[in-house]
């Protein structure tokens, strides 16, 4: 028999991007110290999860491919900051989440 090939809607598809990065452990430990701080350097998330540079530049790409990580440049240095809105919408419960996002 047959699959059907089902289309996802664009939200639909956005979810799904959002809870497979999220269904790593390695990932999740970033974005739960992305939850604590608003923003982090490498150095700082390096020294934080214990990752070689590879590892963690391997992470963080499939973050903000799905859009829940955000990375600005500052001369040679990068920094990360949670995408909130998005992390909110798709992941309410997140834990730590409601204690950070709102004081």
């Amino acid at each position: 028999m047959a699959e059907a090939i089902v289309e996802l809607a664009p939200d639909e598809l956005m979810a799904l991007k959002v809870f497979r990065a999220l269904g790593d452990p390695t990932r999740m430990k970033i974005v739960r110290m992305l939850v604590e701080r608003p923003e982090l350097g490498c150095a700082d998330l390096q020294a934080a999860s214990g990752l070689s540079a590879p590892a963690l530049s391997h992470h963080t790409r499939i973050l903000q491919e799905c859009g829940l990580v955000a990375m600005r440049r500052e001369g040679q240095f990068h920094f990360f900051r949670l995408r909130k809105d998005l992390l909110e919408r798709f992941a309410p419960g997140f834990p730590g989440f409601g204690r950070a996002a709102r004081p």
